[in-house]
């Protein structure tokens, strides 16, 4: 009998993941008689837009019967694709025993639908400071991706691909999989487990700052200064810029500046702080400061971002 998938797509779902998660399922066909059968589905029947502007039809949700497995596909700005009635709809999907899980920030959906509970949640780690804020009960992971049996999450990108082997590994052996994997030019090297940090630090002297890079993004709201930060290293701080300027181009005042701005980013995209808390979440002591740095960075003040957001919130409400 088939196993039949869904694919709940929200508004600016990422395709790349959405592809990589589906292409693996259509090679195993190849090797297990059309062991998958697949479906797109909406809020409505309108088409769904991805990310890269590309719209995709669909099945309206209420038309949708039996899943055997269901991911919940979104990128940016999730919470405005989450809507009372997905989130209804989930509950009830949840209360069928189904496979149910999330590509990139759909884990945002899963968390308003309380289907997160005890389960460690896999997310990008661009997005992870923005659902800590928003649900900060939830246990997240650094992992590429989480799948417990029951509940799935994933980083996005190319790790849906090893999601997706991983569960065609689950559903029948690790020869299919592998299989899949070649037909597809993928070496299999990511497994339940494996961090993004070993994704993100490439040289050996970025490794070995680690430390400090690990020290720095946990104390992004109150920042460490030069002192701080060489004692992590067990170096002078003279020794830390050196190091700094040669694994990264720059001193580590201007990286820890650099990642305190990136989360803030994060946070107007995906949360619903006010800019002047995003500020205050992010070290930054006064509001005008913080927006002077914005601008230095993007080129525009961080209102624009946020307004950026609303509008694009409110267009695809529209339908």
């Amino acid at each position: 009998m088939a196993q039949k998938i869904g694919f709940l797509l929200l508004p600016r779902f990422s395709m790349l993941s959405l592809m990589s998660a589906l292409e693996p399922l259509r090679v195993a066909n190849r090797y297990i008689n059309d062991h998958y059968e697949w479906q797109f589905i909406g809020a409505s029947n309108t088409a769904v837009t991805a990310s890269n502007g590309i719209p995709v039809s669909v099945t309206a949700m209420s038309e949708v019967k039996d899943l055997d497995r269901l991911f919940v596909c979104a990128s940016y700005a999730p919470q405005a694709g989450v809507t009372p009635s997905i989130t209804q709809w989930l509950k009830h999907r949840g209360r069928t025993g189904a496979h149910i899980g999330a590509l990139e920030s759909g884990c945002h959906a899963l968390a308003a639908a309380d289907l997160l509970n005890n389960h460690n949640t896999a997310l990008h780690w661009e997005s992870q400071a923005a659902f800590q804020e928003t649900y900060p009960h939830l246990k997240l992971s650094n992992n590429i991706f989480n799948d417990d049996g029951k509940r799935f999450t994933c980083a996005g990108g190319s790790a849906c691909l090893d999601l997706v082997l991983h569960q065609i590994t689950q559903d029948h052996n690790r020869n299919i999989a592998d299989q899949v994997a070649r037909c597809l030019i993928h070496q299999r090297q990511s497994e339940v487990g494996t961090g993004q940090d070993s994704l993100v630090m490439h040289t050996l002297q970025q490794k070995r700052l680690s430390p400090v890079i690990d020290a720095m993004a946990a104390h992004i709201e109150d920042p460490l200064d030069g002192p701080e930060l060489a004692a992590i290293q067990k170096v002078s701080e003279r020794t830390l810029q050196r190091q700094f300027k040669q694994a990264f181009g720059m001193p580590p005042r201007s990286c820890y500046l650099q990642m305190r701005l990136q989360r803030a980013r994060q946070l107007l995209h995906e949360s619903n702080l006010s800019v002047m808390q995003v500020g205050i979440a992010c070290g930054f002591g006064s509001n005008e400061n913080f927006c002077r740095q914005y601008k230095t960075m993007y080129g525009h003040p961080p209102s624009r971002d946020r307004k950026m957001d609303i509008g694009m919130a409110a267009y695809e409400a529209l339908g």
